[in-house]
């Protein structure tokens, strides 16, 4: 018990946040620590080293507001890209009751329920009208 006091003491007053910049740079390392183990790149091996401790020094750094930055930075500027994966797992768990498609005129996503035959649509983007079979 006393070493959890110990660690507690030692972790007061720092970052101690596994965010998602950590999470993804950890990522990183993992793979690219596994693929020098099957590749002839030692370098990459080096790569994932320096990735896994670069994690270690933000999670135990105790510039907590630089941190957090960081981490508010990196969601930032991936805002796009995930929120594109979460619509496509969106759409993937929600297949069986809806179809999703593409407005002809603006390319918009359109969502509409399955097994009602012929249907028009009203694009909310552009306004246009057609008739879709869903």
């Amino acid at each position: 018990m006393k070493w959890m006091q110990r660690f507690q003491v030692f972790m007061r007053g720092r970052y101690g946040s596994m965010d998602e910049l950590n999470k993804v740079v950890l990522s990183i390392a993992v793979v690219c620590i596994l693929l020098s183990a099957f590749s002839w790149l030692s370098a990459l091996k080096w790569v994932g080293y320096v990735l896994f401790i670069y994690t270690y020094f933000r999670f135990f750094s105790k510039r907590i507001y630089i941190r957090s930055n960081e981490n508010k930075k990196f969601l930032a500027r991936t805002k796009g890209l995930r929120t594109f994966f979460q619509l496509k797992k969106q759409a993937h768990e929600q297949r069986k009751q809806f179809v999703y498609f593409r407005c002809p005129n603006c390319k918009q996503s359109i969502r509409a329920p399955k097994g009602r035959g012929k249907i028009k649509v009203t694009c909310s983007k552009c306004h246009h009208q057609f008739i879709k079979k869903v």
